[in-house]
């Protein structure tokens, strides 16, 4: 007989071997918050003031990473940076 403790283990288990792999959705996840990181990091070292249509853009961006578009959502992380005058610079996974 399996006591309380036993059960929950033996279910934990049970979830961690059949879990699935990590998928390409946490790859591009993490490639939202690299390209966010590097929008922010740009708008607060810029001395000029940020053009409305970066915010407007980095909005949209987040917006549709947090739905799963991440091709989508950093394809707009790369205009935003490119209206600020950077290059979109990934991590390499």
């Amino acid at each position: 007989m399996l006591t309380k403790f036993g059960c929950g283990l033996t279910l934990a288990l049970a979830t961690l071997l059949l879990a699935p792999p990590a998928t390409g959705a946490t790859i591009g996840q993490s490639r939202c918050a690299a390209l966010d990181t590097q929008l922010s990091g740009v708008v607060l070292k810029t001395r000029q003031p940020t053009p409305k249509s970066v915010g407007t853009l980095s909005d949209k961006a987040h917006a549709l990473c947090a739905k799963g578009k991440t091709a989508q959502g950093l394809r707009t992380y790369a205009k935003a940076l490119k209206i600020m005058g950077s290059q979109p610079a990934l991590p390499k996974d």
